[in-house]
């Protein structure tokens, strides 16, 4: 029948035929066969000589895995949506309105490396989210009045975002020496690959012994600075924020009747109000609406610890008031900012991401470092690398399992069909 066709096709009289369907297939089919006698003459060739052909094919399947080491390993590629998701950390303690003022150079400086007519607006959001309902949607890593976020659009035909990011990663902390940038996933697809977290690798120092766990977490920063590939390198939790010890003699304060609840709620009122506590409210009779009413200690008269320790403490019995400076030694001294948990132990997280470099080859570096500095870790702690480090490695598991259990699984089929073991062997090698 081919033969057949053959005679048809190839017409001896040379006259062409009009209909192009015709001539395209006439063309395809004198193609395909001088390709089909030259593969023919290769594979002659390739039998009459098996021991070079081997030898050479060897050679070329060694040296293409010698191309394994130069191959990274993301988890997804980049993509380029135009935001830039900056975070800000001023010293921890700053109050909003320094912090505001730091956020102001900041942008003049965004301003001046992002050409305007590439700059969609930049939105600010400082300080601490009003409500709790705030902090379940926002996972910046803000803690305090010191922290801002800056998202950054740029319009549709702009630059690469990325060259931006490097290059404010580079200006910014030069001009501001005092405050931490890091840049976190500004697109939901990036973000959705985080899993929430404000960066893509995630190093925890796990452990009750915090102090010992943070000396260790601070000498872990500097090995892993020296990663090449890595940005944007911090420690989330602050851990010398401001703060006004208040020691309360108990006996001295339960001879004259006073006990530390007293004291407690006095320094409350005076200082943040009456609201949370006593909530009052006054009816108004001409409208019948009611008012809340706050009461608290006017900010001028408490802005020093001379001030703090005259301010008088009473009890609901006792009416003579005694002042706090008489009853209660006042210290200054660093704290927490926040207490981060993860399955019920303190933890610390060292938040890093990648430039210029694959995130696997990044995160077995770290790993190193981790396995290196394991000998100094405080008793009962331990690290662990999660976020996207970690569901990458994952997914990379278990598609190599995916991979091996489908060769095995052909290779039985074909045992099947060809009712050989050695014959699918070497089709399945091949």
């Amino acid at each position: 029948h081919h033969h057949s066709v053959e005679t048809s096709v190839g017409h001896p009289t040379g006259r062409r035929s009009r209909n192009p369907l015709l001539r395209f297939q006439q063309g395809f089919e004198s193609y395909f066969e001088r390709f089909r006698g030259r593969y023919r003459a290769l594979l002659t060739m390739a039998l009459d000589r098996p021991k070079t052909f081997i030898v050479a094919f060897l050679a070329c399947v060694v040296l293409s895995f010698g191309l394994a080491p130069f191959l990274g390993s993301n988890f997804f590629p980049a993509v380029d949506s135009g935001q830039i998701l900056m975070h800000v950390r001023a010293q921890p303690g700053t109050r909003i309105e320094e912090t505001a003022r730091v956020f102001e150079q900041v942008e003049q400086t965004v301003r001046s490396t992002i050409p305007p007519e590439q700059l969609d607006n930049i939105v600010d959001n400082i300080g601490l989210p009003f409500s709790g309902i705030n902090m379940a949607y926002q996972n910046t890593g803000t803690i305090g009045p010191e922290d801002g976020d800056a998202l950054i659009s740029l319009k549709e035909d702009h630059g690469p975002t990325a060259d931006y990011v490097k290059t404010l990663r580079t200006i910014l902390p030069q001009k501001f020496p005092g405050a931490t940038f890091s840049f976190l996933p500004a697109d939901i697809v990036s973000q959705i690959l985080n899993f929430g977290l404000p960066a893509p690798i995630d190093v925890q120092v796990i452990g009750s012994n915090l102090k010992g766990n943070y000396a260790y977490a601070n000498d872990l920063l500097k090995k892993i600075r020296q990663v090449p590939g890595i940005a944007d390198l911090r420690i989330q939790q602050v851990f010398n924020y401001p703060q006004i010890n208040v020691d309360v003699d108990r006996t001295l304060a339960a001879e004259v009747g006073l006990t530390q609840r007293d004291v407690a709620n006095s320094l409350l009122v005076t200082l943040s109000g009456s609201g949370q506590v006593k909530p009052n409210f006054w009816l108004n009779p001409e409208n019948g609406v009611s008012y809340p009413i706050v009461a608290q200690m006017p900010q001028y008269r408490v802005n020093s610890i001379s001030e703090l320790s005259n301010i008088p403490i009473t009890s609901q019995d006792n009416g003579a008031p005694r002042y706090l400076g008489g009853l209660a030694s006042i210290t200054q001294g660093p704290s927490p900012g926040v207490v981060s948990h993860y399955n019920v132990q303190p933890v610390i997280d060292i938040f890093g991401d990648t430039q210029g470099r694959d995130l696997g080859a990044v995160s077995r570096d770290i790993s190193k470092i981790l396995a290196e500095s394991k000998k100094n870790l405080p008793r009962g702690s331990y690290t662990a690398v999660r976020g996207q480090v970690q569901t990458m490695n994952n997914a990379y598991s278990q598609l190599y399992f995916g991979l091996a259990g489908a060769i095995v699984l052909i290779y039985l089929v074909i045992v099947v069909n060809f009712q050989s073991w050695l014959d699918p062997f070497i089709i399945i090698t091949a």
